[in-house]
């Protein structure tokens, strides 16, 4: 309620895990309340790394769209892949690209896609392959270790379809 632009922030929050922490919850309640219009994320290290999780903080509220917005399952006892592993090498090469996508990469075939029907694309992994998926709906199996180049595929084919 005041005339200038109120500034938030969590000043010492220390290293990454807890500076990421403390910063979503301190400025995440606020923001999603409609309060605040700027922030700073302090971490101890990388200022790059203080942008990255401003943003991320953002686009987890809906409040900014700018980039790729990757989500993924925890692993748990229907996960048959290296899912760590998939979702790292996707979050490395998708970083890259300069489009405003939802992509999520699930663990198993059994709740991947509806768990996900909220992405633009997607993978539901299987043991030995994985289920491409386009707004909930699965286009193509792929093997296993074509996960990653297929999702890429898809998205950059779709984008030059449309530009």
């Amino acid at each position: 309620l005041c005339d200038y632009p109120l500034h938030l922030g969590v000043t010492e929050a220390g290293p990454l895990y807890q500076a990421l922490v403390k910063s979503s919850i301190g400025m995440g309640s606020l923001l999603k309340d409609g309060i605040g219009d700027t922030i700073r994320v302090s971490i101890t290290g990388d200022p790059l790394q203080e942008v990255k999780a401003a943003k991320t903080i953002l686009k987890s509220l809906g409040l900014r769209r700018d980039g790729v917005d990757l989500v993924s399952c925890p692993t748990c006892s229907r996960t048959s892949v290296n899912l760590d592993e998939i979702v790292n090498e996707a979050s490395e090469r998708l970083d890259k690209l300069n489009l405003n996508l939802k992509v999520a990469i699930m663990g198993c075939p059994v709740n991947g896609p509806g768990e996900a029907k909220e992405a633009d694309y997607g993978i539901a992994c299987a043991k030995g392959y994985g289920f491409l998926f386009k707004k909930g709906i699965t286009i193509k199996k792929v093997k296993q270790e074509e996960i990653v180049d297929s999702l890429i595929e898809e998205i950059l084919k779709d984008e030059k379809n449309e530009n």
